[in-house]
């Protein structure tokens, strides 16, 4: 009999102890609450916010020189690049106290200002773009759609867009805010800020241009962030890119700096890929434009810039010496490439990116 007490005593114990473990949390998620919205409290990034308008500036304006007669200004554009001598019409940019200029990437900040010179200088042809020939060049399939070229045949408008939305926005939020912030304070709260890592995760998330309730609202997406959402349907970027930020930064308020840094190489990984399918899309369209002067050596224009600006990421999958392969093919004049440089271009970044089951449908 007490042999058969003990048994039974034994598995109500057991069936006890499956009960306990059935109600605790758990342990494979966080033991936090993540929100839906980049609500978040103490959040500023204003001055994320500030630099994206002023590259629309910067853009509008030089699309003004689609226009024949209209020509651009060397300096007001090197003064919107440095906001120097209160050059936008929107006076809260002119007394923002932010710039591009001194958060871009160093030795490329003289690279961009050359693009500028080399935008105004073909403005100022009266002359109709063609090889050899700087000036505006009209689509032949998009009888509306003009651009400035200049005599080789680059649309240095989307050279210096790209180039800063990767010297500036890309190189500052993955290779300086996320790469550091494993040495920032997370103790020290500064109100409407945050500590100091909340505070530089948010600035990261600034610059990727996306609303606070992306991607349930996509209508306000700028640079990074329109490119997101456009290639969404091939990369499923939008929810990847957005409930990586929202966990990365609720990680940081919960002082989870496993997850943290899970989610920040997520964001550098997926980012840097989101670059390499862009830069696909865009020489997808000079394929498909191939005889169309204006649209190909625009949309190639496009490539190049994001190309290069792959480089920003110091964890990229792609080299510096691979950048020069996958751009060596174009050379330096965009009116004298051939399909076969295209197509070897395109092969060489979907191969080193694994993307070749998806290079055709970007």
């Amino acid at each position: 009999m007490k042999n058969i007490f003990s048994l039974t005593q034994f598995a109500v114990l057991a069936a006890c102890l499956v009960l306990v473990q059935s109600c605790k949390p758990d342990d494979d998620g966080p033991q936090y609450e993540i929100p839906t919205t980049y609500n978040f409290v103490n959040v500023n990034y204003s001055g994320q916010t500030f630099r994206l308008s002023m590259l629309e500036e910067m853009v509008d304006y030089m699309k003004t020189a689609r226009t024949q007669g209209t020509t651009l200004s060397s300096a007001t554009l090197k003064n919107m690049f440095a906001n120097n001598g209160s050059p936008f019409s929107d006076v809260t940019l002119n007394n923002s106290g932010k710039q591009l200029k001194d958060k871009c990437y160093a030795g490329d900040q003289s690279l961009i200002e050359s693009f500028i010179d080399s935008v105004a200088l073909a403005s100022q042809s009266v002359t109709e773009g063609s090889n050899g020939v700087a000036g505006i060049v009209t689509s032949s399939v998009y009888p509306d759609k003009k651009y400035v070229l200049s005599a080789n045949g680059f649309d240095y408008t989307e050279m210096i867009e790209k180039s800063t939305m990767g010297g500036v926005y890309y190189y500052q939020a993955v290779s300086n805010y996320l790469e550091n912030i494993s040495e920032d304070d997370n103790n020290t709260i500064t109100t409407g800020e945050g500590t100091e890592m909340e505070h530089h995760f948010d600035e990261a998330f600034g610059y990727f241009g996306v609303p606070v309730d992306f991607p349930t609202n996509n209508t306000d997406v700028l640079f990074w962030g329109e490119y997101c959402n456009d290639l969404n349907a091939v990369l499923g970027s939008n929810s990847k890119m957005m409930n990586a930020f929202l966990a990365g930064r609720a990680a940081i308020s919960n002082k989870d700096y496993t997850t943290r840094d899970e989610k920040i190489n997520f964001i550098r990984e997926n980012w840097d890929e989101l670059i390499a399918a862009a830069a696909i899309h865009e020489i997808n369209e000079s394929i498909e434009y191939f005889g169309d002067d204006a649209l190909r050596n625009h949309t190639l224009s496009e490539f190049l810039g994001f190309v290069h600006s792959l480089k920003y990421n110091l964890n990229a999958k792609i080299t510096a010496t691979q950048i020069d392969e996958v751009t060596s093919p174009i050379g330096n004049n965009l009116y004298n490439v051939t399909l076969n440089d295209l197509n070897a271009a395109k092969n060489a970044l979907s191969s080193i990116y694994g993307l070749d089951d998806i290079k055709d449908t970007l």
